[in-house]
């Protein structure tokens, strides 16, 4: 891997980016601003508050890992959010990488980066992967147990809980909005 990193200025995809149209996006924008902004956004916005879940469910796993038994329903949802959390926040991390790394003054950053983010997909679909097999595997016993009895959901509470969030995805948006335009 440390080859391909550090031979980046003569790789196929510095020539690429060297050779191709010197645009502020990459080209697969089509020099489309707000495409790229949308992107950029929701890249960004979805790594941290991905990020947050998996701090969150990290913690949680680490702090009852004496209680929690491998097989009990709440330990399979923690790992389930935990596995889900960790690949969309490597898989748009990666991309949010390549987005805000795009610069075609510079080929072998933009060529790094991209190199980056094909080491980083597959490791983000292997989570992915362990989540969708926790599910299918899970699935019948968690069942069970959540029809055994009423189960009151008071979703309504936790709504100040999600002002992090939107305070994340407005930073992320005023980033990529400040990025784009004054590129």
């Amino acid at each position: 891997m440390m080859t391909a990193i550090l031979g980046a200025a003569g790789s196929t995809i510095a020539g690429f980016i060297e050779q191709g149209p010197q645009s502020a996006a990459p080209p697969s924008f089509d020099n489309g601003a707000s495409l790229y902004l949308f992107n950029l956004f929701l890249m960004t916005a979805t790594t941290f508050l991905g990020a947050m879940l998996v701090g969150k469910q990290g913690s949680r796993i680490w702090t009852q890992r004496f209680w929690d038994h491998p097989l009990h329903p709440v330990t399979l949802y923690r790992a389930v959010t935990f596995c889900a959390g960790v690949g969309i926040t490597l898989r748009c991390g990666a991309e949010a990488m390549f987005l805000w790394g795009w610069n075609p003054a510079d080929v072998v950053t933009s060529a790094r980066v991209s190199m980056a983010k094909r080491w980083i997909d597959p490791i983000a679909i292997g989570f992915g992967l362990m989540w969708m097999t926790i599910v299918i595997l899970g699935e019948p016993g968690i069942e069970h147990q959540l029809r055994k009895a009423p189960l009151p959901v008071d979703m309504w509470s936790r709504w100040p809980v999600l002002v992090r969030a939107g305070a994340v995805i407005l930073l992320s948006f005023v980033a990529a909005l400040a990025a784009v335009c004054l590129r």
